[in-house]
């Protein structure tokens, strides 16, 4: 039997929760070669993100993962933190260390991508979980790098709508209210990108409050991530629940058949309403956009996934 090619890819991410969550879950993950992971201002400020995501990686022994640092603000404004909905360190209920031992490389998320991009042209995808401030810096700053990108995975926008202090906020998301100039520039650089819009992980592939313990209870995997969901509850919801948005992003390129997704044209506003984003399906779209997800084969994989790292023993 034929041996399953990896997918080179890149992540670029605001470890936050649901962020570590998902990297946790594709360390090992047969089909995915990470070949680089960057960081990003976002969920925290990007020297928070990136001790988070130094940390994660000391704790999943895989240091071997070059980490590069990237943009500390986004492209033309200044954006809020997450802080309130991922704590104060990031990483909910769990607390992670001051300081790590993993140093990041001395190239800066731009350049560490540029350089992977094209020395395999055509072969690396970037998952963004993530404002795209430093993917929109790369096509800015190296233009030449457009073509060679393989495919974007990405989460970050509502155009249905989400709730906001018990009201209907219609259009924005976190992503992309952070750097709405930074989205722009990737989803209209021609590079082929599936967005998962934030409604899949909140509504349709959310984990239940039993859910989450039944996560708890597999192994040490299960209870670092349930310590972290303990303090990353969803806001304006009737029940407890748990987003999976970041997961979604992920799973998008490692199952594709997980998704349901219609081309569809995608905008992006950067004035009256900025991060406000808008579909129009078209078969002639520049997106290829997630409206439906199989959440019980996600949760299966989820599950399964978590179990696989049994080998991890954190709490004596």
């Amino acid at each position: 039997m034929a041996e399953t090619k990896k997918i080179k890819c890149i992540i670029d991410t605001d470890p936050g929760v649901d962020d570590s969550a998902a990297i946790a879950l594709s360390l090992y993950d047969d089909l995915m070669d990470i070949q680089l992971i960057t960081t990003v201002s976002g969920n925290l400020d990007v020297d928070t993100t990136t001790r988070n995501l130094c940390h994660l990686l000391e704790k999943f022994n895989r240091t071997d993962i070059p980490v590069a640092k990237g943009a500390s603000k986004a492209l033309k404004r200044i954006s809020p933190d997450a802080r309130e909905i991922h704590q104060n360190e990031g990483m909910g209920n769990y607390i992670p260390p001051k300081t790590v031992k993993k140093s990041v490389i001395e190239k800066d998320a731009c350049e560490a991508m540029y350089e992977l991009i094209k020395k395999h042209p055509h072969e690396v995808c970037i998952i963004a979980l993530g404002p795209q401030t430093n993917v929109a810096t790369l096509f800015l700053r190296h233009p030449d790098a457009v073509p060679l990108v393989k495919h974007i995975y990405s989460e970050g926008c509502a155009p249905y709508g989400m709730k906001s202090e018990g009201k209907w906020t219609y259009y924005i998301s976190f992503n992309a209210s952070s750097d709405p100039e930074a989205l722009k520039t990737v989803m209209e650089s021609g590079v082929p990108v599936t967005m998962v819009p934030s409604r899949m992980g909140r509504e349709l592939a959310n984990f239940t409050e039993e859910e989450v313990y039944k996560i708890r209870d597999i192994n040490d995997t299960g209870r670092f991530i349930y310590e972290m969901y303990s303090g990353y509850w969803e806001h304006d919801y009737p029940d407890r629940r748990v987003a999976t948005n970041d997961t979604c992003a992920v799973l998008s390129m490692r199952f594709p058949k997980f998704f349901k997704t219609k081309k569809a044209q995608f905008f992006v506003n950067t004035t009256d309403m900025p991060g406000r984003t808008d579909v129009k399906f078209t078969k002639k779209g520049n997106v290829n956009f997630v409206v439906k997800v199989n959440r019980k084969k996600l949760h299966e994989f989820y599950f399964t996934a978590v179990r696989k790292l049994e080998r991890f023993k954190f709490y004596k």
